[in-house]
């Protein structure tokens, strides 16, 4: 239901001081022409009421209809015919309390002022209402446009979250298929592992932010999964800390980029790789580094590049940012940089 804007709060108080504002000001004009007493008052008092009625009829229907086009035209328009007809209505009450010779009087010196003040008044009235209204129709429509985005938004994130992970599911399977007929037990460990782990993706599906804690918590159980796959080739080093566990940030944005470092730091070779988890703070950021190393002569492993895209595009949504994720070649170590906004206290 809409809220009537000269009644809402505290606003009926300021109208009606300033119709009597108004009928004070008409009783003490009135009362400089000679007019009598009691009749300057009656009238004062009958125009201030039907101004107010006018005014409040104006609110109303312009909190229906308020033109975007010809807007000038509009008020003018308004502001004659209401003006008119005030001053018709308030000329027919004159006989309830004015003589025949105050009548005349007020026919010949009263009229043209009292209408020119009654337009302006009616135009200032039908513009303030006009830009009142029209600017509540620009805010709403910016808040439809805001949940819209937002929504939109949220969609595009868990969109990107459910591509991530196929991946890795898909690898995990193949392992355990491969596991199944030599290795039965680690392939019932990883089976369960690999539970575990998409057991906690789900309970972090609805939450936007979570403590580093869980964020590397899930790490070393993807790890655990990894490494009943390559053994004791694939070593990890997590430092973080203790400080730092609390900050929230994106919840599974490091798994795709130990999946990339996995991938392009294990395939292919021979020998035990070392994927390395930094984390640190300044003032403004969090800052995470994962590296690994690589050979840049292999061509076995090729990358689309999706799962760094995906992160890149997701941390632009959440912080509006396109320069929270980058990445380094140097000395056969590939590293991914990112970086979190920190939040206000």
């Amino acid at each position: 239901m809409l809220s009537h804007p000269l009644v809402y709060k505290y606003n009926w108080i300021y109208f009606l001081l300033f119709c009597l504002t108004l009928g004070a000001f008409q009783f003490v004009a009135l009362n400089q022409t000679g007019l009598s007493i009691e009749g300057t008052f009656y009238d004062s008092l009958s125009s201030a009421t039907l101004l107010a009625i006018i005014l409040i009829y104006l609110v109303i229907t312009l909190s229906f209809y308020h033109p975007d086009k010809y807007v000038l035209v509009f008020v003018a328009s308004v502001a004659l015919l209401l003006s008119i007809l005030f001053t018709v209505i308030i000329e027919m009450m004159y006989p309830l309390y004015y003589s025949p010779e105050e009548i005349q009087i007020l026919g010949e010196g009263i009229f043209l002022p009292r209408f020119m003040f009654t337009f302006l008044l009616l135009v200032g009235a039908t513009t303030v209402a006009w830009f009142y209204f029209r600017t509540k129709d620009l805010e709403e429509g910016l808040a439809r446009q805001e949940e819209s985005d937002k929504a939109s938004k949220d969609a595009e994130l868990y969109k990107l979250r459910q591509q991530l992970q196929p991946h890795f599911l898909f690898n995990s399977l193949n392992s355990i298929n491969a596991l199944i007929g030599s290795k039965p037990e680690l392939a019932r460990k990883m089976v369960l592992q690999l539970s575990d782990f998409f057991r906690g993706t789900l309970r972090r599906e609805e939450s936007k932010f979570i403590p580093l804690s869980e964020e590397l918590e899930y790490i070393r159980l993807y790890l655990e999964i990894e490494q009943v796959r390559f053994g004791h080739r694939l070593q990890a080093s997590i430092d973080a800390p203790e400080e730092l566990m609390n900050i929230p940030i994106p919840p599974l944005v490091l798994q795709p980029i130990m999946e990339n470092a996995i991938k392009f730091g294990l395939y292919g070779t021979i020998g035990d790789v070392c994927i390395k988890v930094e984390a640190k703070r300044d003032a403004n950021f969090l800052y995470i580094a994962i590296s690994n190393p690589y050979d840049a002569s292999s061509s076995q492993v090729k990358g689309t590049g999706f799962g760094l895209a995906a992160i890149k595009r997701r941390l632009y949504l959440l912080f509006a940012r396109n320069d929270l994720i980058d990445t380094r070649n140097s000395d056969e170590l590939f590293t991914a940089y990112l970086k979190f906004p920190l939040p206000h206290d």
